[in-house]
């Protein structure tokens, strides 16, 4: 019954993901700019697992993600630099005991997944090294990590007790 529990919780989270991403509420958008949900998902998944599950994790749902954009960027790299910096969080033995923790670690995660991506994109376009392109990229950044930092004590730290418990 525990192992039922698990592929369900499993197969719930992979298939609202994808929901969230393509169909983001307008209740939870800031100009249109909706939270980053990879970290709201990797977050929880890394403090639960480890180094080897989580890294698989990131590549995996870097892949996903890459599948919606057609630039050159990829959000690879910083999903699974994040998601093993948080697994060796977990390794330490350390608590969550703050609501606001997590909201923090993903602030601090979105603002590195929004800094990759934006030094990608300078480095294959020549082209967007121009004042316009950066004041837009820091409006879109500011606002993803805003909406994130307020989303995801709400949402992960929802999924980080579900996994606790059927884990």
């Amino acid at each position: 019954m525990i192992r039922n529990k698990k592929k369900l919780l499993t197969f719930f989270t992979v298939i609202c993901l994808p929901a969230f991403i393509i169909a983001s509420p307008d209740w939870l958008k800031i100009n249109g700019i909706s939270p980053c949900w990879p970290v709201i998902w990797l977050l929880p998944f890394s403090l639960n697992n480890k180094p080897w599950k989580s890294a698989i994790a990131s590549i995996l749902l870097g892949i996903f993600m890459d599948s919606f954009t057609i630039s050159g960027a990829s959000y690879i790299p910083s999903l699974l630099f994040l998601s093993l910096v948080w697994s060796q969080y977990r390794l330490h033995n350390k608590k969550i005991e703050l609501f606001l923790s997590i909201g923090l670690m993903a602030i601090l995660g979105t603002a590195m997944v929004g800094f990759s991506l934006w030094i990608q994109k300078i480095i294959f376009y020549s082209f967007l090294r121009n004042y316009w392109f950066h004041s837009w990229s820091i409006y879109v950044l500011g606002s993803e990590v805003i909406i994130t930092g307020l989303a995801a004590p709400f949402f992960s730290s929802w999924l980080l007790l579900t996994y606790k418990k059927n884990y």
